[in-house]
Order: C-alpha cells, then sequence, then structure tokens
C-alpha cells in the first residue's frame, strides 16, 4: 500500500493482495473458512488470540459474541491467490489495525499447516480509496464479479448462467446478500447497511452485474 494514502474514519476504500509471487494462500475450504472466522474474530479494538479461543469455543458461540469493531466490511471475494475487500474505516487507525491482525494472523496460520516459513502474502496489502457512491456501488459489482474476471476480459458477457456460478462459489458476499449463508461465518463478517442503502434490492444489484461493462478509463482496474 502507498503511504501517500491516509485511511480516515467514515471513508471507504478497497484493499486487496495477493500470495507472493502470486501463490497459493487458500488450498481448500477450510483455509477460505478459516480466513473469514478470522476477519470476523479480529475486527474488535481489543487484542484477540485465536487459537485460545477456538479451544475455550465453538464458532458459532464465538460469532455470537459482542465487539468493538475497527472497521465495517462491506463486500469481500477470496480467490486461490488473492482477496478482495472493501471497507469503511469506523475508528481511529481502523483498517491499520485490522488488515495488520488479518495479514499476520493468517500468515501464521497457513504457515503452520503447510509446515513452511516467510512471507505469504506479496508485501504490505493495497489499498485505493472509494471516492463516492458511484465508485463504491462499482466496487460492489467489481468485487463480486472478481471469481469470473478471465472470462470477462476474453469478452464474455455476465449471463445467467455465469451469474448463477459466482453465486453458487461460497467465497465472495453475493451470497450473503443473496441470502444463503445464513447463521453461516460470512453472514458474520458482512455489514449490509450499505449494500440495501446503495441497492434497492438484491435483484438490482445483480441487474447490474448482467449489464456490466468495465469503462476503459477505470481508476479501481487492479489487475487482480
Amino acid at each position: 500500500m502507498s503511504r501517500k494514502l491516509t485511511f480516515a474514519v467514515n471513508e471507504y476504500y478497497h484493499v486487496y493482495n495477493r500470495g507472493v509471487e502470486k501463490r497459493v494462500i487458500f488450498n481448500n475450504e477450510f483455509d477460505y473458512q478459516r480466513f473469514l472466522l478470522l476477519i470476523a474474530l479480529v475486527n474488535d479494538t481489543q487484542s484477540v488470540e485465536i487459537l485460545q479461543l477456538l479451544r475455550e469455543y465453538s464458532v458459532p458461540e464465538l460469532l455470537r459474541c459482542p465487539r468493538e469493531p475497527l472497521v465495517k466490511v462491506l463486500a469481500f471475494s477470496l480467490m486461490p491467490n488473492h482477496f478482495h475487500l472493501a471497507l469503511r474505516e469506523i475508528t481511529e487507525n481502523g483498517i491499520s489495525q485490522f488488515m495488520h491482525k488479518v495479514g499476520t494472523g493468517y500468515a501464521l496460520y497457513f504457515n503452520l499447516q503447510n509446515n513452511r516459513s516467510g512471507r505469504l502474502f506479496q508485501g504490505t496489502y493495497k489499498a485505493k480509496h472509494i471516492e463516492d457512491d458511484r465508485y463504491l456501488k462499482y466496487m460492489f459489482e467489481y468485487i463480486h464479479l472478481n471469481p469470473v474476471r478471465s472470462a470477462l476480459e476474453a469478452g464474455q458477457l455476465v449471463t445467467k448462467d455465469l451469474l448463477a456460478s459466482i453465486i453458487e462459489n461460497p467465497f465472495t458476499s453475493l451470497r450473503v446478500f443473496a441470502g444463503l449463508e445464513n447463521g453461516r461465518i460470512a453472514e458474520s463478517v458482512i455489514d449490509q447497511q450499505e449494500f440495501k442503502q446503495l441497492f434497492e434490492s438484491f435483484e438490482d444489484h445483480t441487474l447490474r452485474l448482467k449489464q456490466w461493462n468495465e469503462p476503459s478509463e477505470n481508476p479501481y482496474s487492479e489487475g487482480g
């Protein structure tokens, strides 16, 4: 992330990173779910010892615990070698604290699981300021379409079948807004308020996805 970017409370940001040397960072469903659980649990102004909590409580119990969040997580997309998040900072220095906890916690978990050491991510996470509602809407669309990015770049349109394949993917927040993750970790991660304010309905959002046409002058083209 460019250190020229200063995070501000109540502002929105697109935050993303990939594995070092573009390596895979999610090997299986358990890895994806662990990353989401980590996002849910470390989003707290208080220090969190994940391993200790998992020894003492079940996951449903942990998800019900009250927290003082650092950020609002508005959308996510997890891909085999990278991730995208749309965040709103709600406490001073919240995004920096949150991302440090997420990056450190997941790297420790992944290295232990895979008997490796060293960096997992390609440097510090990247971030871009989302300046207005127009680009906040755009970011929901960009993030939710990330699983089919290669098809879109090859000129494929967002057909009904392509959209269905995204909704079937359990590792984007599109399923949360579709009401398909009720009671699961993904639902506990997402704050749905902004989505409901931006879009008239879930169908309104999916209609925009079907009409997707990436602008040639796109400040959020991340190449990932």
